[in-house]
């Protein structure tokens, strides 16, 4: 299974801020677009990872215990990118 890195990153940014409106500023987009991106994510998985059952959204238990696994992904991505461009100037240095 594939997820989406902007998923991903929603999933993130919702946990940092503390609501789907908070990511969505941060994030520069809308708060349906959060939602349903995360809502995408959760049918991926298969299972939910907020309650929204009160005002702000909280954790499951299966979100907490997935939470750590998608930060190590987004820090692995973001470091395949910095890698990326210092290859690609390297090469074009020698070009």
């Amino acid at each position: 299974m594939r997820y989406s890195p902007e998923a991903l990153t929603a999933f993130v940014e919702t946990v940092s801020c503390g609501s789907f409106s908070a990511a969505a500023r941060r994030l520069r987009k809308s708060q349906s677009t959060i939602s349903t991106a995360i809502a995408n994510l959760e049918a991926d998985l298969g299972f939910a990872l907020f309650d929204r059952s009160s005002r702000q959204p909280t954790l499951t238990e299966q979100g907490k215990r997935i939470l750590g696994y998608v930060q190590a992904i987004l820090s692995a991505s973001e470091r395949l990118d910095e890698k990326h461009f210092k290859i690609k100037d390297i090469w074009q240095l020698q070009m």
